[in-house]
């Protein structure tokens, strides 16, 4: 173990001494908690027990490593240095995944000087005795606002455990992370939705994060229940395409139609979609949506704008005016007024 210097970092109001050392990768271990190997864990092996090997053969089957893997083959080493606390990698699990792997290449070719290079990883050290409370707010600030960022899914894990584990208000956090409160909610909420749920594909996440945050379902669930858990088995059966679909969710649940195509008939969304948007042209096309925004407007006058309308010659002229246009649209597509 070789030092390296010493320097500080400060989070949530505390200066945390660290220093640079390089490590024997033999000597480190994966961190279950961190939030990018926890999405993994609970994707594939749930709530059971997982070991290093495992997190490793896992880590090395995602894209993203065996390219970091070729990124510090081509540069000989690290731009960044890795998060450890008494030998548990915080942060940087896939540095150390990437880097066990060109140690195992080294050693296959017997290069000495290879192996001796790969068998070392330099890490900032933070003291044993830093809480996990400390650790979260670093990995927050590092990949919510900072540099490489984390998925939708490993996020909300994280805003969960913030709001949960360590009582920090939806306030505080979204204040720490430079978001709105709605922002941390949403996540929270979608998060919770799909364990709820048991639903381990990280991918849905995008879904549930659409359908917690659209108000317009909110509200027709407020009427109609059975809404939510039926379109949660929507998207566990696949029929959405894509999460941005729960986007136009409401137009097929004001069509009773198209709703019972979709819920129980089990037709994929976008099928349900093209029945709404057949009964319904004011959906596809801004046109008509303007004329069904009009006509709601006019039978929801109030009596008071009527007197209103009544009493000054300017407005009832514009009246007139659309009165008029009305009129000859209709003998030009041949309906009678």
């Amino acid at each position: 173990m070789h030092k390296k210097g010493k320097s500080e970092i400060v989070v949530i109001g505390q200066k945390i001494q660290t220093r640079i050392e390089e490590i024997d990768i033999s000597k480190l271990n994966y961190w279950k908690e961190n939030p990018r190997v926890n999405a993994i864990i609970k994707q594939k092996y749930r709530d059971n027990d997982i070991s290093d090997e495992d997190i490793e053969k896992e880590l090395w089957e995602k894209d993203s490593v065996k390219d970091l893997f070729k990124d510090i083959e081509r540069h000989g080493g690290l731009i960044d240095e890795i998060l450890v606390k008494n030998n548990i990698v915080l942060e940087g699990n896939s540095r150390l995944c990437a880097y066990r792997h060109l140690y195992k290449k080294a050693k296959g070719k017997n290069d000495e000087d290879e192996i001796l290079k790969w068998s070392y990883i330099r890490a900032r050290i933070i003291p044993n005795d830093t809480s996990n409370e400390v650790v979260f707010s670093i990995l927050g600030t590092w990949h919510i606002k900072g540099k490489t960022q984390w998925d939708t899914y490993e996020k909300a894990a994280y805003l969960k455990r913030m709001n949960v584990d360590y009582g920090y208000s939806l306030k505080d956090i979204a204040d720490s992370i430079s978001q709105t409160e709605k922002f941390v909610k949403d996540h929270i909420d979608a998060y919770d939705q799909m364990v709820a749920n048991n639903v381990y594909a990280l991918e849905k996440f995008s879904y549930f994060y659409e359908l917690v945050k659209n108000k317009k379902i909110k509200e027709l669930a407020s009427n109609e229940p059975t809404i939510i858990p039926n379109t949660i088995q929507a998207i566990k059966e696949n029929r959405f395409k894509r999460g941005e679909e729960i986007r136009d969710l409401h137009k097929v649940l004001k069509d009773k139609k198209a709703k019972k195509e979709f819920f129980d008939e089990k037709i994929e969304f976008n099928d349900a979609l093209e029945t709404t948007k057949e009964r319904h042209p004011e959906h596809e096309d801004s046109f008509y949506n303007q004329i069904k925004k009009t006509t709601k407007i006019l039978q929801d006058c109030p009596m008071k704008r009527i007197e209103e309308i009544k009493s000054d010659g300017n407005k009832k002229y514009i009246l007139k005016d659309l009165c008029k246009e009305i009129n000859n649209l209709c003998k030009k597509v041949g309906i009678k007024s």
